[in-house]
């Protein structure tokens, strides 16, 4: 390869790369405006937050829908991390419980992150049927199929696990919540989907604390 050919090639890295960045920079700035304002904010805005021009903005995004299309996976992916793959084990139901109460640390870490979650019906919905999450949705389907859940994950069921789930991450954003009350929802969670008492409470309990 020649030297012009591979200082093109660098060169070209370097631009990637530092779109990437911006782009970043201006989703990131978006996050930040929609978890203290809501929706009513204006791409000037997030343009003046991310250090850009206005006209930089639409090099990376064409209109508000496409920002906040582009923000359900992103704030999905930060909300749920790696959390399903860094869970080592085959029992759906302590699979469920680990995967619930690394999501609501998160919450409880970074509290941003869960306002938005909580003001877009669409990340909400993202975070457990289209999203990272989704791997917990297909742990539901897995456990019931297994037969370690009683409960098939219907609409029905995901509502009450969604919205358990949500309102937990609004008292832990709030500073309402704590271990204690971060088990009973696992554990009350876990009981709906089938499984005894003293063996939801069990689990809940060893989700988490680890």
């Amino acid at each position: 390869m020649s030297a012009t050919l591979t200082s093109d090639a660098a060169a070209l890295s370097r631009g990637h790369k530092k779109r990437s960045r911006t782009r970043q920079v201006l989703l990131d700035a978006a996050l930040e405006i929609l978890a203290e304002s809501g929706e009513g904010f204006s791409l000037g805005q997030v343009a003046r937050r991310a250090g850009v021009s206005h006209g930089t903005f639409y090099n990376y995004f064409r209109d508000r829908d496409e920002l906040m299309d582009a923000l359900v996976p992103y704030s999905v992916e930060a909300f749920a991390g790696r959390a399903d793959t860094e869970v080592d084990t085959t029992d759906q139901a302590v699979r469920f419980a680990t995967i619930s109460a690394r999501a609501l640390r998160v919450a409880t870490e970074s509290p941003n992150t869960m306002r938005v979650a909580l003001r877009i019906d669409a990340i909400q919905r993202a975070l457990l049927i289209e999203g990272p999450l989704s791997y917990l949705y297909a742990n539901l389907v897995d456990g019931f199929k297994a037969g370690r859940f009683s409960s098939e994950p219907d609409d029905g069921t995901l509502d009450v696990i969604l919205g358990a789930l949500l309102l937990a991450g609004r008292r832990a954003v709030e500073g309402e919540s704590d271990e204690r009350h971060i088990t009973t929802v696992i554990e009350r969670l876990l009981m709906t989907l089938g499984l005894p008492g003293a063996e939801a409470r069990t689990i809940a309990s060893a989700a988490v604390r680890s």
